[in-house]
């Protein structure tokens, strides 16, 4: 097989997909995770029963353990772990990376900290560590489907970014180039939590005039919040920001909208992510970025999520809150 080499680190749902897109690029591929026994069964079955069941993995990927030897394999490693689990990942491969590029595709922020993963890379291994964040409207089926997608791929230190969406693209997955990693940080972060509230309109049956008011108030407060925190406006309204927010916030695949709709139909938090085997990524953003005092009540729907997950707050309350809020200039 032709092609660069990349090491997919994550073998859950996202992980699976993105591995077996690069795989259709005519990219070498080593998919790794800290779970053994998942990795274990993938490499016997050649699929991922576990996450992603139904689609075989194209039989040049390679399974394996990680072994820091690996890295003189690849050029470039993917990150795809949940939040919670980043800085472990992160910090696996220390001194071995070097000067290999590190992607990410992980949505979501330092549950210590609240802050953003690129903090935390140029912290862990160097400021010299070429990175890039990729993100945008994608659910891993579809994407191991081969249903076209497109998505972002930000970077502002990684040499010929153009080469590397290249190497990534194929006739199903288009990658379009930002260098704005901050902003598509937060947009593929912060739409999440949004996500969370549009399953809890729907489970209370607003109606379609309610999402797309609360779909564009969010996106609002995406906006105004990730440009405090460094991104760029336009960012927010491309891919990993609107483009993402849209998905989301309308299709039953996400997992936050699904969280949304659990606790709209009266399952508590627990109960939901319970049914869920996994809490959803809107839900770690929405705790860790208001109790860091980085998401307040100037932003009223993520505000009303983290007080409907964690408050014990009524959800019909919450709704009636938003509701009732002062009367303001719309921009």
């Amino acid at each position: 097989m032709s092609g660069d080499s990349f090491l997919v680190f994550g073998a859950g749902a996202w992980g699976t997909a993105i591995a077996t897109q690069l795989s259709r690029s005519n990219q070498k591929v080593i998919l790794s995770s800290f779970d053994k026994n998942n990795l274990l069964s993938i490499k016997q079955s050649r699929e991922n029963k576990k996450y992603l069941p139904g689609f075989l993995l194209p039989k040049e990927i390679k399974v394996s353990l990680y072994e820091n030897k690996m890295m003189d394999q690849v050029e470039s490693v993917v990150v795809c772990v949940k939040s919670p689990y980043f800085f472990d990942a992160v910090s696996l491969f220390g001194k071995t990376i070097r000067n290999k590029n590190l992607l990410w595709a992980t949505k979501g922020f330092d549950p210590e900290t609240g802050r953003l993963f690129s903090e935390l890379v140029e912290e862990t291994l160097g400021k010299k560590t070429p990175y890039a964040v990729v993100s945008g409207p994608t659910f891993a089926q579809e994407l191991a489907e081969g249903k076209p997608a497109a998505i972002t791929l930000a970077t502002k230190n990684i040499n010929n970014p153009g080469v590397l969406a290249k190497q990534m693209s194929n006739k199903g997955l288009r990658v379009y180039l930002s260098d704005d990693p901050v902003g598509v940080q937060l947009g593929g972060g912060l739409k999440n939590i949004i996500a969370v509230a549009a399953g809890v309109s729907d489970a209370l049956e607003m109606g379609a005039n309610a999402r797309a008011a609360l779909v564009t108030r969010g996106l609002n407060e995406i906006k105004l919040l990730g440009q405090k925190l460094g991104g760029n406006e336009k960012t927010f309204m491309g891919l990993s920001g609107m483009g993402d927010l849209m998905l989301s916030c309308t299709d039953d695949k996400s997992r936050n909208r699904l969280l949304g709709l659990s606790v709209g139909n009266g399952l508590s938090f627990k109960g939901a992510t319970k049914l869920q085997g996994s809490i959803p990524e809107g839900a770690h953003a929405a705790k860790t970025l208001v109790e860091k005092n980085i998401v307040t009540s100037e932003q009223p729907i993520m505000f009303a999520v983290y007080k409907l997950l964690y408050g014990g707050l009524d959800v019909k309350k919450v709704a009636e809150e938003l509701m009732l809020r002062p009367i303001k200039g719309e921009l």
